[in-house]
């Protein structure tokens, strides 16, 4: 029906280039004209004796001189400032060329128009009685597709709108106009809109409580790892230094059994020397036939020699017990260390941003929600198919 409308003559249009006036003159006639047009027209014409009005034929004779009609040049002068439609605009369905804004849509027409080709409308008797709402580039879904009239009335029952023309498929139904029903439907969302609002406020109070906690359990996560290396790099410390004192100790009692060790040894080779000298010179003294040499001798060599009873070497000569407490040691530590990162380990996981029945009662939440979404998507399917 857009295109039938497009038929309907624009007054501010020029009848001969059918595009909106250019120098407009007017003829003594009454019509106006682009001012090149009519001259192109008339030139056409500058072999016949008369010159006529390409509108209504009336006859000029000689050939008119025509002057710029000033007060309609103004007014199309003002037209030209429409508002060019642009990205996400309703174009004016009439248009040619430049495609202008529109600022009304037909209901009747089924076209949309900027306010030069709304004119009609406004003065045109039988076009005034359209229906004209609002630019909409959605013109189809405010006709009822059964019977092509506008959806002007309002249905309680099956919460949508309908024509004049279904009301006999919804008998018994609460019907209303729809336009006078608008103001208390915009009422009961502007009620909904603030609950949402205040929503929306909560949520991002609550977001932002929930991304400072985020902040703050990652700068103690952080601190708690610096921490943790800190104590553990001064236990492997202490560790260290007891593992030098423990070096230090057995180098000690090494080198002081050994020097002990070392004495006696050479004690006890010196006395061993002494008993042998002895020894030999008793052996020299036996095999003698001298009695005089003998008994010069024996006085001497007859006394008993100091003698040292030797020591028993003790049992405990190895640091074996010494590896087997520093074992144990080892032991006992990594039973402490299992026993006490299995509570830290614990601890950690204690650690919550969101506490998890809380995340167990939101995802509840949120399958509930879903299913009552789905519950009235089904229930406005089947109201959709009744009609």
């Amino acid at each position: 029906m857009a295109g039938s409308f497009s038929d309907v003559q624009n007054p501010f249009d020029c009848s001969i280039c059918l595009e909106l006036f250019k120098d407009p003159v007017t003829t003594s006639c009454g019509h106006s004209f682009c001012m090149n047009c009519i001259k192109g027209f008339w030139d056409q014409e500058s072999l016949k004796p008369v010159f006529s009005c390409p509108t209504c034929r009336n006859k000029f004779r000689p050939r008119p001189n025509l002057g710029r009609n000033i007060v309609l040049a103004g007014i199309v002068e003002e037209m030209k400032q429409d508002v060019p439609a642009g990205p996400g605009d309703v174009e004016c369905d009439v248009c040619k060329g430049r495609k202008l804004k529109a600022v009304k849509s037909c209901l009747v027409c089924l076209a949309s128009f900027c306010q030069t080709h709304l004119q009609p409308h406004c003065y045109s008797e039988a076009l005034k009685k359209h229906k004209l709402v609002n630019a909409s580039a959605n013109l189809q879904q405010q006709i009822c597709p059964q019977h092509h009239k506008a959806l002007e009335i309002y249905c309680y029952y099956d919460k949508k709108c309908i024509c004049v023309l279904c009301m006999g498929q919804h008998r018994g139904h609460k019907t209303v106009s729809a336009a006078n029903e608008i103001p208390e439907k915009k009422e009961e969302l502007k009620i909904k809109q603030k609950e949402l609002v205040q929503q929306i406020n909560d949520i991002n109070k609550n977001l932002q409580a929930f991304r400072k906690a985020a902040d703050l359990h990652k700068s103690s996560a952080q601190a708690a790892v610096e921490h943790s290396d800190r104590i553990f790099t001064e236990l492997i410390r202490s560790l260290t230094k007891k593992q030098t004192e423990v070096r230090a100790v057995i180098r000690a009692q090494e080198k002081r059994e050994t020097q002990q060790i070392n004495d006696y040894i050479q004690k006890r080779e010196q006395e061993m020397s002494n008993l042998q000298k002895r020894s030999d010179k008793l052996g020299q003294i036996l095999q003698t036939e001298d009695y005089i040499n003998f008994f010069q001798n024996y006085s001497s060599h007859s006394t008993k020699i100091p003698y040292t009873l030797p020591k028993n070497v003790y049992d405990l000569v190895t640091f074996k017990k010494v590896d087997q407490s520093v074992s144990k040691l080892k032991k006992k530590l990594d039973e402490i260390c299992e026993q006490h990162v299995g509570k830290i380990s614990k601890k950690v996981a204690d650690v919550h941003i969101i506490q998890p029945t809380t995340i167990l009662q939101s995802s509840e939440s949120e399958d509930s929600s879903k299913d009552s979404e789905d519950s009235e998507f089904s229930q406005d399917s089947d109201a959709s198919q009744d009609d």
